[in-house]
């Protein structure tokens, strides 16, 4: 499982907040995909899933009406 450290000097001095990573691979990006990305979801529901192209672990799920204005 590789890190990938992100951030300059300055963010090392001064870190601000909390920068979620991938608790699989520790990628800081994240993805909303629609449920026909599954194939058996019959509601409609955004899944959160890993942005990192080698991982896409599945984070959690939201009702869509949480993630885009429908």
């Amino acid at each position: 499982m590789r890190r990938q450290d992100k951030g300059g000097f300055l963010d090392k001095l001064f870190p601000v907040g909390i920068r979620p990573v991938c608790p699989r691979c520790g990628h800081d990006g994240f993805i909303a995909l629609r449920e026909d990305a599954v194939v058996n979801a019959d509601r409609a529901i955004a899944i959160i899933a890993c942005a990192s192209e080698s991982c896409h672990a599945a984070i959690g799920v939201l009702a869509a009406s949480e993630v885009w204005d429908e």
